[in-house]
């Protein structure tokens, strides 16, 4: 795991260090990339194969660490980010982003009728109470449409409370280093210890649990 110093430019200017990969999305080839591309996601493979959700290909999100990111973060220094020189990070500041995402999830849908699984977000988080709801409108426009993944928003924050209603609407997005309450995931802490991390599983796509029980995950650090 690597830590960078209070004095890196990038913990002082919360920005990720490989600025080089901030995308703008109309420069790549697609905002959603295949599990496939992530050794823990996907491993080579597409499909979900265990699960509620068995069947469904997984398509992955990267934002930018830190400046998508609330500051209180407890990964703010040690980011996983920090060890990706190669990921390119969409660049949500783009007036294209959202209208991008929303065409490409709907031939992804379109393409997959039994439905696709999306994971939010690989780097970055939930940015605005803009982005959350365009989840939520998301999820009730395209009913193939599902989502996981993991937030370091207060859940008593405004961003919080609509990323609540997020999973009232059947998303699973748990609360990240919270301890032992329901629908955490923490890093060296309380909570079943990622299978895949442990070698008990081959990726996310062959485990499920972390959108199949809302008991807390505990994760490794990387």
């Amino acid at each position: 795991m690597k830590q960078l110093s209070l004095e890196h430019p990038a913990v002082r200017t919360g920005r990720t260090i490989f600025m080089k990969q901030v995308k703008d999305p109309g420069s790549v080839a697609r905002l959603l990339q295949p599990a496939s591309t992530n050794k823990k996601l996907g491993n080579g493979a597409r499909f979900v194969t265990k699960g509620k959700w068995k069947g469904l290909p997984m398509f992955q999100l990267t934002l930018e660490e830190r400046s998508t990111c609330p500051t209180s973060c407890q990964q703010w220094r040690t980011c996983y980010g920090n060890n990706m020189p190669f990921a390119n990070r969409i660049d949500v500041k783009s007036d294209e982003f959202l209208v991008a995402l929303e065409e490409e999830i709907a031939t992804l849908c379109a393409k997959n009728k039994q439905g696709i699984l999306v994971r939010l977000h690989v780097l970055g988080d939930f940015f605005s109470v803009a982005y959350v709801r365009f989840w939520q409108r998301m999820l009730k426009k395209f009913g193939a449409l599902r989502l996981f993944g993991y937030t370091h928003r207060d859940p008593l924050s405004a961003i919080g409370k609509e990323i609540t209603k997020l999973n009232s609407s059947g998303a699973w997005i748990r609360w990240s280093d919270v301890g032992d309450k329901l629908m955490a995931a923490n890093v060296n802490g309380p909570g079943i210890t990622c299978p895949e991390q442990t070698g008990r599983t081959d990726s996310c796509l062959t485990c499920g649990l972390c959108w199949s029980t809302p008991k807390p995950i505990n994760f490794l650090a990387h």
